[in-house]
């Protein structure tokens, strides 16, 4: 059970794991977090639609969409060998572990939603967790260890 980078479509050898730790940040559950509803900004609610896992999962179950993104990276590889790449809005961290698996150096990636927490564990599923590091928190605010060649998001 549980969410691969490899039952997307085929199984793939992996490496020996090592935890990595996301940066904390708090967004509000719903309209009854600190504040209330009118404390809550349109970011607040957008980045919260993101962070049920329902969301999600109806993402990684179109295959059409998933295996068409996995193609993208398996198909060249050459472009992600040693490189770092940076999931913008990384969601369960699925670009992140094609990256990974597609010989990525190291993936940063980067996410505001509280999926962030599941994304942690499905990385650490997958035994990418010395590859990925997770980072909790808005983009433009998040400051990352090293500079990066690759910028990947799943924006459709």
């Amino acid at each position: 059970g549980g969410i691969t980078a490899d039952n997307a479509m085929s199984k793939r050898g992996g490496k020996k794991a090592h935890k990595t730790e996301a940066t904390p940040m708090s967004v509000p559950d719903d309209a009854s977090a600190e504040g209330g509803k009118d404390s809550m900004t349109s970011a607040d609610y957008y980045f919260n639609s993101y962070a049920h896992f329902g969301i999600h999962e109806e993402m990684l179950k179109d295959e059409v969409r998933t295996k068409s993104y996995m193609d993208v990276f398996y198909n060249n590889k050459y472009l992600f060998k040693d490189k770092v790449v940076l999931d913008v809005g990384c969601g369960t961290g699925i670009l992140c572990m094609f990256a990974a698996k597609c010989g990525a150096r190291a993936v940063f990636g980067v996410d505001c939603s509280e999926i962030l927490d599941s994304a942690q564990q499905i990385v650490k599923d997958n035994k990418l967790d010395h590859i990925i590091t997770l980072f909790k928190g808005k983009v433009e605010e998040v400051d990352l260890p090293e500079k990066v060649d690759i910028i990947v998001s799943e924006w459709m």
